[in-house]
């Protein structure tokens, strides 16, 4: 019977921590998906579509600059009211954000207001994505059996990976299933209504997981000096860490806009391979977590795996551009989403436990914050940039060695400076 308490209490609380990242990813890619259709509604009808598409794009930026804000506000409430409280907080924004963007008459009815609300919309939930973070992450570190906190928060990374199946799913559905006209008059709104459904759910489930949250808020007992230095010691590998799986995760999510825009690929084929490698991903993550269980430690495999992404990179995206096809994009897909969801658990242990138990949520989710709204708002647009001025469109694969160089010396020095702190500690 106690056993099966507890089953039911992980279980909620794995639920209730993941719900919020995975609604937040679903709305990413479904924006993503129909930004030429959302920036023909919203902005003024005499632009050109060149012009609405990057109104579009850029309103969906002002979500990535204010995370920061919402990590460092959310995270101090967290502080005040406990993790529960914050995670309440930022999912009933997320449900705001996502209503007024499929609620929201178009330009042509409402004039200037319409980009108005879609901004502020964004606004509010670039705000909730941010502070999400911290406290979800918390939430699944503590439900964790063992010591195996570090290993579960990556349930996070793969609730992304679902969320964008998800979304990539129904977008594909409804550019085959409608004309171009009812595309660009509702159909693009019917993702944004889907993920209304997803809101109350989420929200009666958090509820059901508060009593089984632990109370992590009150007062903190201030650190000594020596833990501050060896804080700011931690996070000097922790950022960047988090630079290398935030860059990697949007040169990924590139696929579809890559495949179409660059190798001149149907969006059917890009799509299609899309959804290959969020699945494979998504198996890969559940195989790792399965793998930490038994081996905690496994630098041997991160290692292994790492230098062979670094290495294979270049070349698998030599051979979609050489070889363009539905053949190429699925092992450009398929390979790198599961070469990284092996090592992104091993490194999500890594970073979390170097991090202080009592400072964990609001450290985490201020540096994620940074990281995402900094490194992955740009991704996108410099691979872009960089592709157009080179007329190299091998840069991605080259970006992805890169990512892979620091994502491994990030992890060997967390590895070596806990290694440091057990021999103090003993």
């Amino acid at each position: 019977m106690a056993e099966n308490a507890g089953h039911t209490r992980t279980g909620l609380l794995i639920g209730a921590a993941c719900a919020g990242n995975f609604l937040e990813f679903y709305n990413f890619m479904a924006y993503a998906f129909f930004a030429p259709m959302i920036g023909h509604a919203f902005f003024p009808a005499g632009s050109s579509n060149l012009m609405n598409l990057l109104y579009a794009l850029m309103t969906f930026a002002v979500g990535f600059v204010m995370r920061p804000l919402g990590a460092v506000l959310v995270g101090r409430y967290a502080r005040a009211h406990g993790q529960h409280a914050a995670l309440m907080l930022t999912f009933g924004m997320m449900g705001v954000g996502s209503f007024l963007i499929a609620a929201t008459p178009p330009a042509a009815s409402i004039g200037i207001l319409a980009p108005i609300i879609i901004i502020f919309a964004r606004i509010v939930q670039g705000f909730s994505d941010g502070g999400e973070v911290g406290p979800a992450t918390e939430l699944l570190y503590s439900a964790a059996p063992g010591d195996l906190g570090g290993a579960y928060s990556t349930l996070q990374y793969m609730t992304q990976l679902l969320g964008s199946l998800l979304a990539v799913l129904l977008g594909l559905a409804l550019s085959v299933s409608l004309s171009h006209d009812a595309l660009f008059s509702w159909g693009w709104r019917v993702p944004f209504v889907f993920g209304l459904v997803i809101v109350p759910a989420g929200l009666f489930l958090r509820r059901l997981a508060a009593g089984h949250a632990i109370a992590v808020h009150g007062p903190v007992k201030p650190p000594s000096p020596e833990e501050r230095r060896a804080v700011r010691k931690t996070i000097l590998f922790v950022f960047p860490a988090l630079v290398s799986g935030t860059v990697s995760t949007y040169l990924r999510t590139f696929g579809v806009s890559y495949a179409v825009s660059v190798l001149h690929l149907s969006p059917a084929i890009g799509m299609a391979a899309m959804t290959a490698g969020l699945a494979a991903g998504a198996l890969s993550v559940l195989a790792s977590m399965a793998y930490i269980a038994r081996y905690p430690h496994p630098s041997g495999a991160v290692i292994g795996i790492t230098v062979l992404t670094g290495i294979l990179s270049p070349f698998i995206y030599y051979y979609a551009i050489h070889d363009p096809g539905m053949s190429s994009q699925l092992t450009l897909n398929i390979s790198m989403f599961v070469l990284s969801g092996f090592v992104m658990t091993s490194m999500w242990k890594v970073l979390l436990d170097a991090l202080p138990p009592h400072n964990r949520s609001f450290l985490f989710g201020v540096l994620y914050a940074l990281a995402v709204s900094v490194f992955g708002g740009l991704t996108q647009p410099a691979v872009t940039w960089l592709i157009a001025i080179s007329g190299d469109p091998l840069i991605p694969g080259w970006m992805m060695s890169a990512t892979a160089a620091l994502g491994l010396f990030s992890y060997f020095r967390l590895r070596a400076l806990q290694g440091v702190d057990m021999k103090i500690a003993k």
